[in-house]
């Protein structure tokens, strides 16, 4: 008699087992099996992934290890769980002003800070000097070689260009002064 109870205590318990696992399996949205629909470039930061996102039932997906090595993050597997710590998601000291909450730069890792600094030093500020520069010397021409004393006629729309390349410089040294901001917290 004990035989069959064990027996028959064993069947209904491997029958739990089996029915609550495919309950368990049913409440996670599994992407085994089905189809990929598409792919994706993607990019982070400006920069191209050598990887690939895909299309999987009409969700996309992105390359989490890609990714997290391109936004500076660390990513640990446990088990059937992956956990991503980036810089941003640290404690960070409370030495950080009221004025760089606004600062879109801050929880940008150092490298990436450091390399748009460069750009907008040397891709945007320093040409926009150059033609301001430029710009300034037409001007100079074009106001001493008018008739009568007269400034030339082209001298309106140089003045005109002079302004529009103060307005790039002033906001391309704003832009950079928030990067300065940013690795100074960082350093």
């Amino acid at each position: 008699m004990k035989k069959w109870t064990y027996l028959l205590s064993g069947v209904i318990l491997g029958i739990f087992l089996t029915l609550s696992g495919t309950v368990f399996a049913d409440q996670v949205k599994s992407l085994i099996g089905k189809k990929v629909t598409g792919e994706m470039t993607v990019i982070v930061n400006g920069k191209e992934l050598s990887e690939k996102g895909a299309v999987i039932s009409g969700r996309t997906n992105a390359p989490v290890r890609a990714v997290v090595d391109a936004v500076g993050g660390e990513l640990k597997l446990e088990g059937k769980t992956i956990h991503i710590t980036t810089e941003s998601g640290q404690d960070q000291s409370n030495d950080v002003s009221s004025s760089d909450s606004n600062n879109k730069y801050m929880n940008s890792s150092k490298s990436d800070l450091e390399e748009l600094r460069n750009s907008i030093q040397n891709n945007r500020i320093k040409p926009a000097v150059e033609e301001r520069e430029g710009i300034l010397k037409e001007i100079e021409i074009l106001k001493t070689s008018g008739m009568n004393g007269e400034p030339s006629p082209g001298l309106a729309d140089k003045q005109k260009q002079l302004a529009e390349y103060d307005v790039i410089i002033a906001k391309a040294k704003e832009e950079l002064r928030l990067v300065e901001e940013a690795l100074a917290v960082i350093k």
